[in-house]
């Protein structure tokens, strides 16, 4: 039996509707605070990620870094990549694109199945956990090479100060 999302939300409220599984209605609502968990997460990474940018661009500006070769750059490059990098993954964490109760089933008429769906959901987790990993260790990677950079540039600052 095929339904559209109104009718399911009607079934979801309706009186003496069967659950397949018995307790769905508990094991999605907890799987989908464990993805508002992720994207909360993923969301501020994600600025992090943009102040690592904009930091890294201040000071490779500051220090000329931009306008010279050498490992300065390629230093600041390096760590723009990598928080750039992070911020792709984390928008792939805060992805809005699930659509809601797509793959639950109306079974019988008096009865939804949320086997599918929470098994989607799930995956969806794993996904978008892995994305989570892998932009905290780019972001990880960053900031101490920005710590160099920073470095770097307070000592190019120094140098060029006493030359003048």
């Amino acid at each position: 039996m095929d339904c559209d999302l109104l009718q399911k939300i009607e079934l979801l409220h309706a009186a003496g509707t069967q659950f397949t599984p018995p307790d769905a209605r508990e094991v999605v609502r907890t799987l989908y605070e464990a993805l508002t968990i992720l994207d909360n997460k993923g969301l501020a990474l994600l600025a992090f990620d943009g102040i690592i940018v904009a930091a890294t661009t201040f000071a490779a500006e500051k220090s000329g870094a931009f306008h010279r070769r050498g490992m300065a750059r390629q230093l600041a490059v390096l760590i723009i990549v990598f928080a750039l990098g992070a911020s792709v993954a984390c928008l792939f964490v805060s992805e809005i694109s699930y659509p809601f109760f797509y793959y639950v089933k109306c079974s019988a008429p008096q009865s939804l199945d949320y086997s599918v769906e929470i098994k989607r959901l799930a995956t969806l987790i794993e996904w978008r956990t892995d994305y989570f990993h892998l932009a905290w260790w780019l972001s990880l990677i960053a900031i101490p090479l920005f710590f160099v950079l920073f470095w770097v540039s307070l000592h190019w600052a120094r140098r060029d100060n006493a030359g003048s």
